[in-house]
């Protein structure tokens, strides 16, 4: 309700990444009865094909130009989505972010630091970004056309088994930059079936071969990802 209530909101869309028809009939089902419903879009794609290409095919559904961007089992607080309107104002080239995934994910070190990739080595250098999983997450407030292009261009990476990071690095290499705002926090659930979970030791050999990219100062580039996709891609 957090969501369907607050002004900053001014749509919500869902789409739906291959959910069996019964799931997809009761999600129909509590959006026909949702208050606030109006605000609400709902498209469905029969075939799972990953987060990280749901959400960049959810955010390019969207009208606005800036987007949150929310994993299904996550949710924004109220104070949170309060700062988000409250950004004005916005930089066409910065993600923003909360400084806590409650309860699990604490960035708070991070506040009010404007990331882009040469504080990033810096950071991965320190420690500091290898002890806070910040650069992990993906649940932020983007810019929508930028947001989708730079999603677009990881093609069938888009279903690796470290999207997000993957993702990040190439936004920060790219000259975009992570911001995350003080004393805000989005709830964050992490369960048994989560892609992580599942896939947790290939997720770490990915996570840290980015790492070690980083530190050394080597841009996400065309050659890197032409050498992953040659690979080929860990799908969900």
């Amino acid at each position: 309700m957090n969501l369907v209530e607050h002004p900053a909101v001014r749509e919500i869309v869902i789409l739906d990444d291959g959910s069996e028809a019964g799931e997809y009939q009761a999600l129909e089902e509590f959006l026909s009865q949702l208050e606030g419903k109006e605000k609400v879009r709902l498209h469905r794609r029969k075939e799972n094909r990953g987060a990280l290409v749901t959400k960049s095919e959810a955010v390019a559904l969207c009208t606005s130009d800036w987007v949150l961007v929310l994993d299904s089992d996550n949710t924004a607080f109220r104070h949170y989505l309060d700062r988000l309107l409250a950004l004005d104002p916005k930089r066409p080239d910065t993600i923003y972010g909360a400084c806590w995934a409650f309860p699990f994910f604490p960035f708070h070190e991070l506040a009010g630091v404007r990331l882009d990739f040469d504080n990033a080595v810096r950071g991965v250098k320190s420690g500091l970004l290898r002890k806070a999983y910040m650069i992990n997450d993906g649940n932020y407030l983007v810019p929508r056309e930028r947001y989708v292009s730079t999603a677009e261009s990881l093609g069938n990476l888009r279903s690796d088994v470290a999207d997000v990071m993957l993702f990040n690095y190439l936004w920060l290499t790219g000259g975009g930059s992570i911001e995350l705002l003080p004393s805000t926090a989005y709830f964050h659930r992490v369960d048994a079936t989560s892609f992580w979970v599942r896939t947790q030791d290939a997720s770490r050999d990915r996570v840290l071969e980015l790492f070690a990219r980083i530190e050394q100062g080597l841009a996400c580039d065309g050659e890197f990802i032409d050498g992953l996709q040659a690979g080929g891609a860990v799908q969900k």
